[in-house]
């Protein structure tokens, strides 16, 4: 009497009139542990554990859960790995908020994770059982790996666009930023290097899968898996070994940033003014220690929110910050909440020079739904009224440019603006780099967050747009975690979280334009029309009437 192997079989719902032997897929429960592990080992690849080689054996345990598998169970799969991902990587949410808006967010993105599942099962499925691509297996083997990683692309960007703008985080690249495939992404973009780190998983898996089901198979089927395996090194070594795209320098900057530590989350207990004070203090130790030995800077930056609301409109923080400014003969870039004449309100940096307000000004143009703005109020008001009531004000996006031109001591410097999870969003880095900026400022406000690892990810995504756009950033925080990061993602210097001090570093200005921002979304559209495109084809071909399925 003979049992079933313990991965899975060619069971009798597989069959078909035209196939003895059907796709190989997992078992049901092969199939969920593949999928939750490789979803808790994706959050591991990122902060805060920071393992970024586990990378790649999650992409490849969550693309092996569903597998050529029926598109229902896909689904099931595809929410098992989301869910498994993304509780526990934005679970910093509970911290001041509650269980309520993660809960809702992590089942919005474990939706796409379901669907990402359930196209990858019935595409790499039906390219299976289709009879051009059973006479050419090694065609198969690369359509099946592309569809899969084009539709891993495709998922992370309808999460980065829909609905309400989308949320463009834990993406498979994010966990590159430290590692040996960093400088890749400025040749391929945030897209394309999530789709090739996909690919290689998917050609590991597709290999696996097919010398599986070949029962072990004869030399053509060893030669077609080791050539797509070796593929998948080759890839990776390309990945590993290829510089970041050179630029050219036009001079530098010596940069201040300002972290305040102050109590700036909703919830704290906090006088009116506190945040502003911290800063303006932190400001002053610092200048105190560059007049003692002799040193100067060319532009100083606070944090989101630091100048609190209506810095223009407030005479006395507006005299400050001005004097501030003269003693150190350089601009200040700070945040505050600004109100426009038509009772809308911004969260915006403006610039100070000596003189007080230069009227420079960047809006931030990805305000936070839930947070900065309730999207529709009235329904969310139904359901949660308690939490919706904590969004007093609704910020609009901004429409203003996102580089600001700077007069300072090393001349004019042109600065791309990034507020808070503006840095996450491919368009803001384009929108800068092609405004002509030389360096990004990135400040943010991360005390909503404490000790979590929120922070930290934001970072890390920082660090790799750094990479991606050649450029120097500066990414200060109200508490941390703040870093200024050189365009090859290095840590020039940075602060310790919750200590109220200062850093300093001297960055290149740089000009130009990578091949990732000119030509990253070409690369990403590419990988989401392989997708598309492979999973509409497996569908179409690997169709069963339903009078041809067995129960």
């Amino acid at each position: 009497m003979s049992t079933a192997p313990v991965l899975g079989s060619a069971r009798a719902d597989d069959a078909h009139p035209d196939d003895a032997r059907a796709p190989r897929r997992l078992r049901w429960w092969t199939s969920l542990l593949a999928a939750a592990g490789g979803g808790l080992v994706l959050d591991a690849a990122g902060p805060g554990l920071g393992w970024w080689p586990l990378a790649l054996p999650a992409a490849a345990l969550i693309l092996l859960a569903v597998w050529q598998q029926r598109a229902r169970w896909g689904l099931l799969a595809g929410a098992v790995a989301g869910c498994a991902f993304w509780g526990p990587h934005i679970s910093w949410l509970t911290l001041y908020l509650g269980l309520v808006p993660w809960a809702g967010l992590t089942a919005v993105m474990t939706a796409w994770f379901a669907l990402f599942g359930a196209l990858v099962a019935a595409g790499t499925r039906g390219l299976a059982r289709a009879a051009v691509f059973r006479s050419r297996p090694n065609l198969l083997l690369g359509a099946q790996a592309a569809t899969a990683a084009g539709l891993w692309v495709l998922r992370e960007s309808v999460q980065g666009s829909w609905p309400y703008g989308g949320f463009a985080w834990g993406r498979l690249a994010h966990t590159q930023a430290t590692g040996w495939l960093a400088e890749s992404v400025s040749w391929l973009g945030f897209s394309g290097l999530s789709g090739a780190i996909a690919c290689v998983a998917a050609l590991c898996v597709a290999a696996g899968m097919a010398a599986w089901g070949a029962r072990g198979g004869g030399p053509g089927v060893r030669t077609r898996t080791t050539a797509a395996v070796a593929g998948a090194v080759a890839l990776l070594a390309v990945m590993m070994l290829v510089p970041a795209a050179p630029l050219p320098q036009d001079g530098t900057l010596r940069v201040a940033a300002i972290q305040g530590n102050s109590k700036s989350a909703i919830f704290d207990d906090r006088e009116s003014g506190a945040v502003f004070r911290d800063h303006a203090r932190a400001t002053t130790r610092l200048l105190d220690e560059l007049d003692a030995a002799g040193e100067r800077v060319d532009l100083i930056v606070w944090p989101e929110n630091s100048a609190e609301f209506d810095l223009p409109g407030n005479t006395l923080r507006d005299f400050e910050v001005a004097g501030l400014a003269r003693r150190a003969g350089a601009p200040i870039v700070a945040g505050s909440i600004l109100q426009d004449p038509d009772g809308s309100y911004t969260n915006s940096a403006v610039v100070w020079d000596a003189r007080g307000d230069t009227g420079a000004r960047y809006d931030k143009r990805f305000p936070v739904p839930f947070a900065e703005y309730m999207p529709n109020r009235d329904f969310f008001h139904m359901l949660a009224p308690d939490l919706v009531d904590l969004v007093q004000l609704e910020y609009t996006a901004g429409t203003r440019s996102t580089v600001l031109e700077l007069d300072t001591p090393a001349g004019t410097v042109a600065a791309g603006l990034a507020i808070c999870f503006d840095i996450i969003f491919d368009a803001q880095a384009d929108a800068m780099v092609d405004g002509g900026a030389q360096v990004i400022l990135a400040p943010t406000n991360n005390a909503d967050f404490g000790r979590t690892d929120e922070s930290a990810q934001q970072l890390q995504i920082a660090r790799l747009r750094a990479t991606e756009t050649g450029r120097p950033l500066v990414n200060i925080s109200t508490v941390g975690t703040s870093a200024v990061v050189s365009p090859a993602g290095e840590t020039l210097t940075g602060l310790t979280p919750f200590t109220a001090d200062a850093m300093v570093a001297e960055i290149p200005l740089v000009s130009g334009t990578t091949p990732a921002v000119r030509f990253g979304a070409v690369i990403a559209g590419a990988w989401m029309l392989i997708g598309a495109m492979g999973a509409a084809i497996g569908v179409v071909l690997g169709y069963e009437p339903r009078r041809l399925r067995r129960s």
